[in-house]
């Protein structure tokens, strides 16, 4: 060994050695970045739909009920009728008998309708008698608990209204984003292969598939899950109202309706309705039909969160219940009423994008990690 070579020893030996980043902190400094990015982008995107929701709302009601669209335009098509002659008839049919629908169900509906606010109420004052003869409890406390929280509602719904239709006309608005969804979904159906050609069509050679894959997993989920819950929601509806009228419940129509558009909202939609049931029941009949009413609709969303669930839905995505829940109050923070049925079939959509990123990312590690050899025996 030369002197320069015991030099250097020497000089490295001296210098002290320098403590290393802990493996666990480079690590979760990388994640922390990265997911900052990831939330700012998103906020941002975010931000910007909801500020363009005049033309973000339409698209997506056009998606969703394109779902509903797609299958019988298609099958006319199969059976060599024009693409667009089947579109208009699919589109503008459906529109006409769900618009008779509503229409022949209006007259009785309403007079149904006006007895269910006072019935309501003589159900409320029933339970506040109830609880303060059994439990104790102070019915003007009570009283004076719903008026605040009722008025909170208000004050929140008010400024969320003044946020939303500032500047313009509600009426206006709504026919406008009405007649856009409608003109969207006609060119939804219609061209709908077109429109994925062309955005293949401009996406880099390397991620074409990947982004068809995406879109095809996205559509299947959104598609079963819009359908799964037409079909969950028509059989809770005729489930429970044959059920109220055979009890002899008064408002039979209101709450059947009631509980098919409460069941597009998962969770909470089908408790709500369940217990304006069970109040009405309540205010007409007493405790003892209360309780059957409420056996009713227990035994109907069992046997529809058992059986027709894991049949119907099983194409579409699972959510848990707490997504479900983060989910409704984004969106009812967002946009009100409209961003709780929006938000569970785009957190679905999103789920299902995401998963099928994340199985093509495991597919692609796995083929691309080398082949190990095992070392050859001595024997």
């Amino acid at each position: 060994m030369d002197d320069e070579q015991l030099q250097r020893q020497i000089a490295r030996r001296s210098v002290p050695e320098i403590r290393r980043v802990p493996s666990w902190l480079t690590t979760l400094a990388a994640w922390t970045w990265r997911m900052l990015v990831v939330l700012i982008g998103a906020s941002a995107l975010l931000y910007v739909l909801v500020r363009l929701y005049l033309v973000t709302l339409p698209v997506l009601v056009a998606l969703i009920l394109a779902t509903l669209c797609v299958p019988p335009t298609r099958w006319l098509e199969k059976h060599r009728m024009h693409r667009a002659l089947a579109t208009s008839i699919v589109l503008f049919g459906g529109l006409a008998v769900v618009g008779g629908v509503f229409a022949a169900l209006t007259p009785s509906f309403v007079r149904e309708v006006q007895q269910l606010g006072p019935t309501i109420g003589e159900a409320f004052d029933t339970l506040l008698l109830f609880l303060e003869e059994n439990f104790g409890w102070n019915r003007d406390e009570i009283m004076q608990m719903a008026e605040e929280g009722l008025a909170q509602l208000s004050e929140q719904s008010g400024q969320l209204a003044t946020q939303v239709w500032s500047g313009a006309s509600i009426a206006v608005e709504l026919i406008t984003a009405l007649l856009l969804a409608i003109v969207m979904l006609f060119f939804f159906v219609k061209d709908g292969r077109q429109i994925v050609d062309w955005i293949i069509a401009r996406t880099p050679s390397p991620y074409e598939e990947t982004v068809r894959a995406v879109g095809r997993r996205s559509w299947t989920a959104l598609s079963g899950f819009v359908r799964g819950t037409a079909i969950v929601a028509t059989a809770d509806a005729v489930g429970i109202g044959i059920g109220l009228a055979i009890v002899g419940l008064p408002l039979v129509l209101p709450i059947a309706v009631l509980v098919f558009f409460g069941a597009f909202i998962p969770v909470i939609g089908a408790f709500v309705a369940g217990m304006i049931a069970v109040l009405v029941a309540l205010a007409t009949g007493g405790f003892q039909q209360a309780l059957i009413v409420l056996a009713i609709i227990i035994g109907v969303q069992q046997l529809e969160s058992n059986v027709l669930q894991p049949l119907i839905m099983r194409r579409a995505v699972n959510l848990h219940p707490i997504v479900i829940l983060a989910a409704l109050t984004a969106g009812a923070a967002l946009i009100g009423i409209v961003g709780v049925f929006l938000a569970v079939p785009i957190a679905a959509v999103a789920a299902a994008a995401g998963n099928e990123l994340r199985l093509r990312h495991e597919s692609n590690t796995t083929r691309s990690e080398p082949l190990v050899t095992p070392p050859e025996s001595d024997a």
